[in-house]
């Protein structure tokens, strides 16, 4: 064995390494990661096939966390080692020599496993292992290296290397101030790190995080969000110094607001060199600008390797980024806050043209007329109420003690409302008295949000309803309702939905979901195992690439029935914002469908909106791909003003949209948009699980209907009747 003491060029090293990575377990995997990528970079460069793997393994304990990150790579030799980790700071990726590898600091690993506990090197190479522990003691960097040794099988076994690579392990334990993350959030933290962005992009690399406790593996992925192209140019950045820098410029406007902090932030430009390796992400001074908040892009910086391999201090030690204080950095963030500039005063005009197309008060009296209707329609047509209660009838019978619930007992099934009787005897319980509400288990929720006795209702016998919605199936609970001393309850069962099992043999719960990028969310399976047997194998199937769902297949089990009905539970995310997917299960001709979109952080919602629909919102996004959508994180119906026929009718900034002609094409365009979302949620809801091009053709039906019955009263609300009587005068 050797040992030694770490070679360095400060006495300030152990600040530095813990500063560097400030005992986050989620920069050290960064760090970790980057280096067997850089392995996978080395070999391509000699033209030597590989499988592109790397692991990442997680496994708690108690309050600890165990971790390792192992490549299929090249692996590393005695000599190698040695050289890596005897000396602090010293260029061992390849740099220098013209590799095209991210290590420019010669410490990345050193720091991840130093200032983590029992960090560790275990590589094979050509035949041979070897393995060195790095640790700190008497406040100095330490490392201790074993081999070389004939690798046997069980340590290839113990490792999982079959041929060369290399595993680095760590640990974290939060009483040495090493926060802990759990699964979920290494998943949404490594997934969109903006250092690893590049090698999520990387059609050649697959990154795989393993829990161990449940051998469950997710692929790490990033998708680009989509948008708008505003700059693509390429310019030339000279120094005296230096020489020339030929940068390429690339900025994009995303079509939802993105998050512009952290290290897994989905905006900012990308600040990369001419070999794609990541130096930064930022917005420079406009990093904190509301009105630069749906930018992001690339920056391609050509010649930079040119600053490093003579040592510039370009880059800052501690991995924030380029050095701002560099000459040439300088120069530089001058030039692109140039272009951003630019774009953030495009923005500013665009805004002001919103302000100028908001809606005046004659318009707003007639949108809260029309809109108002709408989500009455809304509320009919595809929010349905299921009555447990008895009918209200001419002779209501008196209900025991004067104060009772209908019925004392209920089977509900998910995402449906129900409505349950509460019968009051005004002699018992004094007119205008407040009746409190309870539920026992927070996922069957109230949906009535209190209850007064009217004064002025003279009946002797008052029936009130209460609506429920549940969230989760095989689940009871108790809803409960009291009035002073009295109190009546009423017992609830959730189930799946029968008919769905009993018609379509299986079935999601729920059936819809809105993702964050990169966060995972649960899913259930129910199967009806009289209808889909023991032994059958379910595929599941994404139509999307950039959602994923964690099983492709499921077995179904009988002793895992629960009354015939067998549950399993899957987890679903996705990569990159606005994604949407239809995933199915399906085994012979049974087919359940479960749709998933991602969307970014949602706004704060409007107090002010109650409903499903609000007024309008004018949007003069250049070159839009449609003449209007619906947004369900605020209600409004967006309205593209320079979609062409949209312009035709309006005018430039809508300033034509108080004509008669521009008002029935936005009566048309609202009312369009509105009934396309009432069909859609009413076939969602009606408890049919239907193939999608079926429910395509169910939803336009339901559409055409909804515009027969009720596009004349919309039209009415919607466009000014004064004006419309004037013209036909004319």
């Amino acid at each position: 064995m050797k040992k030694g003491v770490i070679e360095t060029v400060s006495r300030s090293t152990i600040r530095n390494m813990r500063s560097a990575m400030q005992g986050n377990v989620i920069r050290a995997l960064v760090e970790l990661i980057t280096n067997s990528d850089d392995s996978y970079i080395r070999l391509e460069e000699e033209n030597i096939n590989h499988r592109g793997e790397i692991f990442i393994h997680y496994r708690k304990k108690g309050y600890h966390g165990y971790f390792s990150v192992r490549d299929h790579a090249e692996g590393m030799t005695y000599e190698k080692i040695l050289e890596s980790f005897r000396k602090y700071g010293k260029a061992t990726s390849g740099l220098k020599e013209g590799k095209r590898v991210r290590g420019y600091f010669g410490h990345g690993a050193k720091d991840a496993l130093i200032t983590m506990i029992n960090g560790r090197i275990c590589s094979f190479k050509d035949g041979q292992f070897v393995r060195c522990r790095l640790f700190i003691e008497n406040e100095e960097p330490r490392y201790a290296i074993d081999g070389p040794l004939k690798a046997p099988n069980r340590l290839r076994e113990k490792h999982s290397i079959e041929e060369n690579g290399t595993v680095a392990y760590f640990e974290a334990d939060p009483d040495e101030d090493i926060r802990v993350p759990n699964l979920k959030t290494i998943l949404e933290q490594l997934s969109n790190n903006y250092l690893l962005r590049k090698i999520m992009l990387n059609p050649n690399r697959e990154v795989i995080l393993v829990d161990d406790d449940s051998s469950k593996k997710y692929e790490l992925n990033y998708r680009l969000p989509p948008g708008n192209e505003l700059i693509n140019k390429n310019i030339n950045i000279h120094t005296e110094k230096y020489g020339d820098f030929p940068i390429e410029i690339n900025i994009w406007r995303a079509n939802s607001e993105l998050t512009q902090t952290g290290d897994d932030r989905q905006g900012g430009l990308l600040i990369v060199d001419e070999e794609d390796v990541v130096l930064d992400l930022s917005l420079f001074t406009y990093d904190n600008e509301p009105l630069a908040s749906h930018f992001f892009g690339e920056v391609k910086i050509h010649n930079f390797r040119r600053l490093l391999t003579k040592e510039e201090p370009v880059l800052s030690d501690n991995r924030e980024g380029l050095s701002k204080r560099h000459p040439f950095c300088k120069k530089f963030i001058s030039r692109i806050e140039e272009y951003l500039k630019e774009e953030v005063n495009n923005e500013r005009k665009r805004k002001r043209q919103e302000i100028k197309s908001k809606l005046d008060r004659e318009e707003r009296a007639r949108f809260k007329k029309a809109f108002s209707l709408l989500n009455e329609i809304a509320e009919k047509e595809a929010e349905a109420i299921t009555n447990l209660g008895e009918e209200p009838s001419d002779e209501v019978e008196d209900p025991p003690n004067g104060f009772c619930l209908y019925p004392s007992k209920a089977t509900i099934t998910v995402e449906k409302k129900y409505g349950f009787e509460l019968r009051i005897n005004t002699e018992i319980v004094r007119k205008g008295s407040r009746i409190n509400l309870k539920s026992t288990n927070n996922k069957i929720k109230i949906l009535t949000a209190k209850i007064n006795l009217d004064e002025e209702n003279n009946s002797r016998i008052i029936q009130k309803y209460i609506s429920v919605e549940a969230s989760e199936a095989n689940i009871e609970g108790t809803l409960i309702a009291s009035a002073g001393s009295l109190q009546t309850q009423s017992s609830i069962f959730v189930e799946p939905e029968k008919e769905f099992l009993l018609t379509e043999g299986m079935v999601f719960e729920p059936e819809s979901l809105t993702l964050r990028p990169n966060k995972v969310r649960k899913a259930k399976l129910y199967v009806y195992t009289k209808m889909i047997s023991a032994a059958s194998e379910i595929k599941i199937n994404s139509d999307n690439e950039a959602i994923h769902v964690s099983e492709n297949n499921i077995t179904v089990v009988e002793a895992d029935a629960d009354r015939h009905i067998a549950k399993f539970e899957l987890e679903v995310w996705g990569d990159g914002v606005d994604q949407d997917a239809l995933i199915t299960a399906e085994y012979q001709h049974y087919l359940a469908i479960l749709s998933a979109k991602v969307k970014p952080k949602k706004e704060s919602p409007d107090k002010g909106h109650k409903g499903m629909f609000r007024e309008p919102r004018y949007d003069p996004t250049p070159d839009p791909r449609q003449r209007s959508h619906y947004s369900s994180e605020t209600g409004n119906v967006i309205i593209y003003t320079e979609f062409p026929s949209v312009k035709f009718y309006l005018g430039k900034l809508a300033k034509f949209k108080k004509t008669l002609p521009a008002q029935i094409f936005i009566a048309d365009l609202v009312a369009e948009a509105c009934f396309q979302e009432i069909a859609k949620m009413k076939v969602e809801k009606s408890g049919s699980l239907i193939r999608p091009d079926a429910k395509q053709d169910r939803i336009r039906r339901d559409k055409n209907e909804l515009s027969k019955k009720y596009g004349r009263e919309v039209h009415e609300a919607l466009v000014n009747q004064k004006l419309l009587e004037a013209s036909r005068n004319r």
